[in-house]
């Protein structure tokens, strides 16, 4: 009674013909690289959303910043002499981002409610990379899908 194993029922061969290993040879190569485009694509995708919001931050907090000082009664200087760009990088402020806007423009934007990252282009940014991302993830399958169909075309099936 020891020697008794339990039932189990040979598998199934099926050989596949040379056309259809073509073709799922490809897909799968088609499945990895759809795989890396979403793996390279979302991240980058966020990352430029943060950056963008970031820099929105920055303008605003160094807006803030020449506001205060305007309003307190400080006169900026030209930047050149050759050009109406003022010099707002004085006191501590940071002034490239407003580096031609007018003293007008800058207390707007320093008037304006802060940005945050859902008001601004960032989910915009990463709605469309996203969206890219996935049209390329599926481009990519498809197109390795179609290379392994055409070579499959070529294979001579006994």
């Amino acid at each position: 009674m020891t020697d008794l194993q339990p039932r189990q029922h040979p598998r199934p061969t099926a050989p596949l013909s040379a056309g259809a290993r073509f073709i799922r040879g490809f897909t799968r190569i088609g499945a990895i690289v759809a795989v890396l485009v979403v793996l390279i694509g979302v991240p980058t995708s966020i990352g430029l959303a943060v950056n963008n919001y970031n820099s929105a931050e920055s303008s605003y907090r160094s807006a803030k910043c020449i506001a205060g000082l305007a309003r307190s009664g400080y006169t900026f200087k030209k930047k050149y002499t050759y050009s109406d760009a003022l010099d707002y990088s004085i006191g501590g402020c940071t002034g490239y981002h407003h580096s031609y806007s007018t003293i007008s423009e800058v207390t707007a934007i320093a008037d304006a409610p802060a940005p945050t990252f859902f008001s601004g282009d960032a989910p915009s940014i990463v709605g469309w990379g996203l969206l890219i991302t996935g049209l390329l993830a599926i481009i990519a399958y498809l197109a390795f899908w179609t290379i392994g169909w055409m070579f499959a075309g070529f294979t001579r099936d006994a």
